[in-house]
């Protein structure tokens, strides 16, 4: 595998608001990336803030691969090296007051098998689409996903800022779109919602929708979006179809059913 596949495999995946979290996600792609033969197990890096005179907890990988990796995928914002050693994803053996070498340890190629509990809102209208997002629903937290349905809303609650609450704090944006669905102002409300906040969106074309520019008279914001997002298509109404959509929905979770 090339580091350019490496990075676009990976990139699918969003990165983890928590900083304890984005530790855990660099350790698991670090192991990954020496398991598809991008880099090495062991590697060197150098102390990025030691001339500065601090206390070199930053570290600039040496391995080509590996810095460009930090740059693409973390855009140089990655957890430090010496978080990873603390949680015991990386040995460090230091070499000298300038460089370190590291070895991903045997915790961090573990995390490989570990299925993220990646926290998804399920976005549809409830007239066309609810069987599927029952389908959906079911088959996410089968694989153990963390799907949310506002089915699950408790009366009395106030449900605009529950469901805002909820898309502020998913990763993935999961949109089943039927023939009518942009119809409805609460679907796209949810839509301006996971845009504002950064969820990865995931439109599932079903029940014959097509989407064409300018058809629907819907924020600007929603068009462009569904415009220039990978789409994921019901092609027939039929059992295979549907099965069919829902195992590419769960190969972007890195799943393969």
């Amino acid at each position: 595998m090339t580091l350019d596949e490496f990075i676009s495999k990976v990139s699918q995946r969003p990165l983890p608001q928590s900083r304890i979290a984005q530790v855990r996600a660099l350790a698991k792609e670090m192991a990954e990336g020496a398991v598809e033969g991008v880099w090495e197990t062991t590697f060197s890096a150098w102390h990025k803030d030691r001339e500065e005179g601090a206390v070199g907890n930053r570290f600039q990988p040496d391995p080509d691969n590996l810095a460009r990796y930090m740059e693409k995928r973390w855009q140089n914002d990655s957890p430090s090296l010496t978080l990873l050693v603390s949680n015991g994803y990386l040995n460090a053996e230091p070499h000298d007051r300038f460089r370190t070498y590291f070895t991903i340890t045997r915790a961090a190629f573990d995390l490989i098998d570990e299925v993220e509990p990646a926290k998804i809102f399920i976005s549809y209208k409830r007239s066309e689409s609810s069987a599927f997002a029952l389908l959906v629903l079911a088959r996410l937290k089968a694989e153990g996903l963390e799907p949310f349905l506002d089915l699950a809303i408790e009366p009395g609650q106030q449900w605009q800022e529950h469901l805002q609450e909820r898309i502020r704090n998913s990763d993935y944006f999961i949109l089943l779109l039927g023939p009518t669905t942009l119809h409805s102002s609460v679907t796209c409300q949810e839509i301006l919602w996971a845009l504002q906040y950064g969820c990865i969106i995931i439109p599932i074309w079903h029940n014959g929708f097509r989407f064409q520019p300018g058809q629907w008279q819907v924020a600007k914001e929603i068009e462009a979006a569904l415009e220039n997002t990978h789409t994921i298509r019901v092609l027939e109404e039929s059992a295979l179809a549907y099965n069919n959509a829902i195992v590419e929905l769960l190969n972007r979770f890195g799943i393969m059913p």
